[in-house]
């Protein structure tokens, strides 16, 4: 396309000389067969360059969500979701506009330049020399605009995840919020927030604002001063009309790349900033991954050993010197009150959180030295709290498996005590719950877990208070089916009821980290300890409730 500009010289050429208008006919056709194929090269250069970013933020979004579901559980405690939201979103965006449509504006500018410079030059060096003369100033401005832009984007990409943070809390929130009838207030707060975000993004328009009529000011005044000696130099004879008009049109192909420069600089400032914060969860490492001596065993036995196992979570310690041997095939009871330590006990044997060497042995074997996908395969693992997935409830049961027939399904969720309750449900196995599980009741979510996790058929099964949720003949019938599950496996059950775990081989009784009694139940009854004053406690509240 840099060769017309050219071709229109030859013509006015020709024009000034009466040549005939076939020859300028046949540079009007030559101008216009480059044209078409530069509109070729064009759409190629676009296409490419934009299929390439595209795909490069497919990759960059796929390493960072992966990356995500491999730190460990104290990295999201401390970072806000709206904030991970954000970098997901926002900030990988922005640097495929750097990577794409930035790569493609910078190398457009960088050969129009050139090439426009070197026809200049060659046309008129004096005029060429006049026209660079506002360069510097140029590359001064661009530099220190540059910086504030890349400050300001920095500052609006960090409120943008403090506005993304505040409306997935209110969402997630927003019963509590109808409960206490704090909506026009939460209205009022999220309205300063947005006006802040705003406020922000129009600082960096004010920043536009200043620098795009500075460039065309810049170049306002180079046309003025080409006009001027140009057309001296055309009165006096120096220099062709033709020469004049393609020097101008030149001149005028350049003044796009000045201005697309400033579009770029400022899209790499906003890219790189954006990289910095999509960097900062890429460079985090899993506090827990597996070591080179993995084992991976195909079949895991189930035995679980703790010696003198003590555990701290952000300076503060949670165990205490626990010394615990589950033999495979053992059922065990934990209970004990309220932040006494029994489910972060669980989640080491898990192995959630990073845990020092020789303190939890899984048949034998120091937990660090297994392979974190064999061993994690090997568990069922039901929380306190379940979480299941805005999806049909056969797809929530089937969650850790690869693949599950009906009657498979159907016999886990028996198991659960669960089936009844599905088989009422319009669409059965296929009804949708909502986020969270939000359609169903806090019991029939806690039965959904149980079911997902039996059906991963696992060698050891951990039931954190997975019926705290249930009513007590409820918890009698999941109880009593889970009997025959149980029986093929390690079982840890925690809970509040001593109804749930009094028929464990083994129930601990824990209290501020550390095992303050141990045995079956018969052999805690007898020690009339902490155990016993819980158990009698139930039984009279049984007894008042049936009054």
């Amino acid at each position: 396309m840099l060769l017309n500009p050219y071709l229109l010289k030859l013509a006015f050429d020709r024009l000034e000389n009466h040549s005939p208008s076939n020859e300028i006919l046949k540079i009007a056709l030559l101008m216009v067969l480059f044209s078409v194929i530069s509109g070729f090269f064009r759409f190629s250069m676009r296409r490419t360059l934009i299929w390439m970013s595209r795909k490069i933020e497919y990759d960059m979004r796929s390493d960072l969500f992966e990356h995500l579901l491999k730190l460990n559980p104290s990295f999201y405690h401390n970072t806000r979701t709206g904030d991970i939201m954000a970098r997901a979103t926002n900030d990988i965006e922005a640097v495929r506009m750097m990577i794409g449509p930035g790569i493609m504006q910078m190398s457009n500018t960088i050969v129009t330049a050139v090439t426009a410079i070197s026809f200049m030059l060659y046309l008129s060096p004096s005029l060429t020399l006049i026209s660079l003369i506002p360069l510097p100033i140029l590359s001064i401005l661009v530099n220190r605009l540059g910086q504030i832009v890349h400050k300001q984007f920095m500052k609006i990409q960090d409120y943008y995840a403090v506005l993304t943070s505040k409306v997935q809390e209110n969402l997630s929130g927003v019963r509590v919020i109808r409960a206490y009838n704090q909506e026009d207030s939460e209205m009022k707060s999220f309205s300063a927030h947005n006006e802040k975000y705003i406020s922000l993004n129009m600082g960096m328009i004010r920043i536009y604002s200043m620098f795009y009529p500075l460039l065309f000011m810049l170049a306002g005044t180079v046309n003025i001063f080409v006009l001027y000696f140009g057309g001296k130099a055309v009165v006096l004879g120096e220099m062709s009309l033709g020469t004049l008009v393609a020097f101008f049109t030149y001149l005028a192909i350049l003044i796009w790349p000045m201005i697309a420069l400033g579009w770029v600089i400022s899209m790499y400032q906003r890219g790189t900033a954006s990289l910095d914060r999509i960097n900062k969860i890429l460079y985090t490492k899993p506090a827990i991954e597996s070591s080179s001596i993995s084992h991976n065993k195909s079949e895991l036995q189930g035995k679980i050993e703790c010696k003198a196992l003590s555990f701290a979570y952000n300076g503060k310690k949670v165990l205490h010197d626990i010394n615990l041997l589950i033999e495979a095939g053992m059922t065990v009871g934990i209970i004990g009150p309220t932040a006494s330590g029994k489910s972060t006990l669980v989640s080491l044997i898990g192995r959630l959180f990073p845990i020092s060497r020789g303190q939890i042995f899984i048949d034998d074997i120091d937990i660090n030295d297994w392979d974190l996908h064999s061993l994690r395969s090997k568990i069922g693992f039901v929380p306190q709290e379940p979480f299941l997935f805005s999806d049909t409830i056969s797809n929530n049961i089937v969650f850790g498996v690869d693949f599950a027939n009906p009657a498979e399904i159907q016999k886990a969720a028996e198991s659960a005590v669960i089936n009844k309750d599905i088989g009422n449900f319009n669409d059965k196995y296929e009804t949708v719950v909502g986020e969270r599980g939000i359609t169903l009741s806090g019991g029939q979510k806690q039965r959904v877990s149980i079911a997902r996790a039996l059906l991963t058929n696992p060698k050891i099964l951990i039931l954190d208070d997975a019926t705290s949720s249930v009513d007590t003949e409820t918890e009698h019938l999941i109880n009593m089916y889970l009997k025959g599950e149980i029986s093929k496996r390690t079982a840890i059950i925690i809970s509040h009821r001593v109804s749930a775990v009094k028929d464990a081989d083994l129930i601990i009784y824990m209290e501020t980290g550390t095992i303050a009694e141990s045995g079956n139940h018969d052999a805690l009854l007898s020690l009339n300890g902490r155990y016993a004053l819980l158990y009698k406690t139930q039984l009279v509240e049984e007894e008042l409730n049936r009054m």
